[in-house]
């Protein structure tokens, strides 16, 4: 799984527990609409970038296709931000935009060990 760095060095810290990825219409996509690439039991590298070494490994806990929506706090935390506006923030500028009726596969997963 890729992410930016900062964003990877919190996973590794276990900081950073939940992503979200913007679903495609591309069926090449990991993130297609109709099943997501990242599966539940399995392992995957994360990467600070496309491109870039491994930094550590993380489980996948769970997958849900849902609705972007607005994040609590609790959720802002897991995602690794200090507070909601924070992650919106991030994601808008990861994304392009912060569209609350956007679809996302939210992805569940701690640290391999």
């Amino acid at each position: 799984m890729n992410f930016r760095p900062e964003l990877a060095a919190r996973v590794m810290t276990g900081e950073k527990t939940v992503t979200r990825r913007l679903v495609s219409d591309n069926p090449r996509s990991p993130w297609y609409w109709e099943r997501c690439a990242l599966k539940v039991g399995c392992d995957y590298a994360v990467c600070p970038g496309r491109g870039k070494t491994a930094i550590g490994r993380v489980l996948v806990t769970h997958v849900e296709l849902r609705r972007l929506g607005h994040v609590h706090a609790a959720e802002a935390a897991r995602e690794g931000f200090p507070s909601p506006a924070d992650f919106e923030d991030a994601f808008a500028g990861i994304n392009g935009s912060y569209n609350p009726d956007a679809k996302v596969w939210r992805i569940e997963f701690e640290v391999a060990t």
